[in-house]
């Protein structure tokens, strides 16, 4: 079983659609991984549960072995946990594909609002000198802002 299973199209669970209406299905947890979906494994969850926000924020990428471990510990130990605590984040939550899936790894926001991400909280809980240096890290990054489909 599967912590978290997506799906490029409609489907068992939550659905999100990007402003360009291409939709995702948030299976979670995933007991049964639905055909052609990406299976996940959670490596740190902050905040409510359930994928019922009304947005969606993703960001996905790889990264070399060689920065692996200091990108996972940023993650764990500054960035999810001050962009959690920014108004209007219901959770945040971090997961590794599994398998040869790429982007590997997979940061998921839920937003009470769109513009939760572009605030000014926002902007101050992202602004480090570790974020500065571990977005170098990144490659292969995908960043989207998904609404809950209706």
């Amino acid at each position: 079983m599967a912590d978290l299973a997506i799906l490029n199209a409609s489907g068992p669970g939550p659905s999100f659609v990007t402003d360009d209406g291409a939709t995702l299905c948030w299976i979670e947890p995933a007991p049964e991984l639905p055909l052609g979906a990406t299976a996940y494994r959670t490596l740190l969850r902050i905040g409510a549960a359930g994928a019922e926000a009304p947005f969606l924020y993703t960001v996905e990428q790889d990264v070399a072995p060689e920065h692996e471990a200091e990108l996972n510990a940023w993650y764990a130990e500054e960035h999810l946990p001050r962009l959690a605590a920014v108004p209007g984040v219901l959770s945040a939550r971090r997961f590794a594909a599994l398998g040869a899936a790429s982007p590997r790894y997979l940061a998921a926001y839920r937003l009470e609002r769109r513009e939760v991400f572009e605030s000014p909280a926002w902007i101050e809980a992202r602004e480090t000198p570790w974020t500065l240096r571990a977005r170098t890290y990144f490659r292969n990054t995908r960043r989207t802002m998904r609404r809950l489909a209706t």
